[in-house]
């Protein structure tokens, strides 16, 4: 009997179990029918001296018309060696993207900083999109798709997305869960603005009085906004700052390895300014600047980011005009600033270099393990008088003036 649609549906049903009506064009081909009258079409092949059956689909979402050429395509594929069933259950345990995402952050995560922020964009801009497709599925034409849409309203985030996605499918290409990464080759999408923003004399001025004031920003932001300025470290080392680093009556503050970007155990002398503000921050928790309400960690950098761009825009007090500062700047920004007037003051770029804990290369980083903590402790104690002499003047106050540079 040739299979067709007008003989399945005569056909009847068996009392108990199930049995299979072969088609007489192609071998192998056959229908399905089970005691509770569900009919589905199979196709029975040899591979490597076994029987295998496979299951093609349900009559009648499938014709047989339909599930006949399908048959045929498996059979010329089970020719070349390919086995239709053994396909089909690899299928079923391929994970998708959302099973890719949980593997890679319960393996990955413990090795890296801020994995917090990576899930939260990854939860955020991808897993509604892709989180239930199987990742084998996805190809370069998806995350072209995916990240242009986003370079729409956020440029940069786009390419933190771009850059994210691509770390996720090269750990599942080391883990051989793909063969290749369908984010390569992909250009970032969004125009990011140059890291190059230093504030002038003026702005940052306008800005430190804007910290003391306190109609821009909260009493815990403002103090970690002139720790990132005072010290020229970066907003998530500051953020993260524990009191069982700090040294108060020795004014240093030891970022530990895990703590710091590079995983770089760090030493940073502590100049009058970051001690006043340090002084006058009350101890709740180990962390000196704690979550708000739970206090059961540190504040997130990305806190000070957003109460900087809300200053711009709209300030805390709502009578108040927005911060006078035309050009956007982010807390990473003051970081680059202090680093920027360090070297107009004279202090070597080298210098300028360890108080920043930048990573050097070559065979002298190996060699080299003087600390440099004396020459820190002048450049930063030389910005310490800089700054306050840029407030003071730009503000009509009066000038604190630091007779001596501290020794180490």
């Amino acid at each position: 009997m040739r299979l067709n649609d007008k003989n399945i549906k005569a056909i009847e049903k068996p009392t108990k179990g199930n049995r299979v009506l072969w088609d007489d064009d192609l071998t192998g081909f056959g229908l399905r029918v089970t005691a509770n009258d569900v009919r589905s079409f199979v196709l029975n092949y040899r591979i490597d001296g076994r029987e295998r059956r496979t299951t093609i689909g349900k009559w009648p979402a499938w014709t047989a018309t339909a599930a006949r050429a399908k048959a045929a395509e498996l059979r010329r594929g089970v020719d070349d060696g390919a086995d239709p069933l053994a396909a089909k259950q690899q299928r079923r345990i391929d994970p998708t993207f959302g099973e890719l995402v949980a593997t890679y952050l319960e393996i990955e995560g413990p090795r890296q900083r801020r994995i917090a922020d990576v899930e939260a964009m990854l939860k955020r801009d991808v897993l509604p999109h892709w989180g239930r497709t199987k990742a084998k599925d996805l190809r370069r034409r998806d995350v072209i798709a995916l990240v242009e849409a986003k370079a729409q309203t956020a440029p940069a985030a786009a390419n933190k997305v771009l850059g994210i996605i691509g770390r996720v499918f090269r750990f599942a290409v080391r883990r051989e869960i793909l063969e290749v990464s369908p984010a390569l080759e992909v250009r970032k999408p969004g125009e990011e603005r140059s890291k190059d923003r230093v504030l002038s004399r003026a702005e940052l001025a306008k800005f430190w009085a804007a910290l003391r004031v306190g109609d821009h920003f909260s009493e815990q932001t403002a103090a970690a906004l002139r720790l990132i300025l005072a010290t020229a470290q970066r907003p998530g080392e500051v953020c993260g700052m524990r009191w069982a680093d700090l040294d108060i009556k020795g004014a240093v503050w030891t970022i530990p390895a895990e703590g710091a970007k590079n995983r770089l155990s760090h030493r940073v002398p502590l100049n009058a300014t970051a001690l006043e503000v340090l002084e006058g921050l009350p101890r709740i928790c180990e962390y000196v600047f704690p979550k708000a309400r739970t206090a059961d960690g540190p504040i997130d950098h990305n806190t000070l980011s957003g109460a900087v761009r809300k200053a711009l825009l709209k300030p805390r007090a709502k009578d108040r005009a927005p911060l006078p500062i035309k050009e956007r700047f982010t807390p990473h920004d003051l970081r680059r600033t202090a680093a920027s007037f360090m070297a107009s003051a004279g202090v070597q770029r080298f210098i300028v270099g360890q108080v920043l804990n930048h990573v050097e290369s070559g065979v002298t980083r190996v060699y080299d393990r003087h600390g440099y903590d004396k020459e820190k402790r002048k450049a930063l104690d030389r910005w310490d008088r800089l700054l306050r002499s840029i407030v003071a003047g730009e503000t009509g106050g009066k000038v604190v003036r630091i007779d001596a540079e501290r020794t180490a």
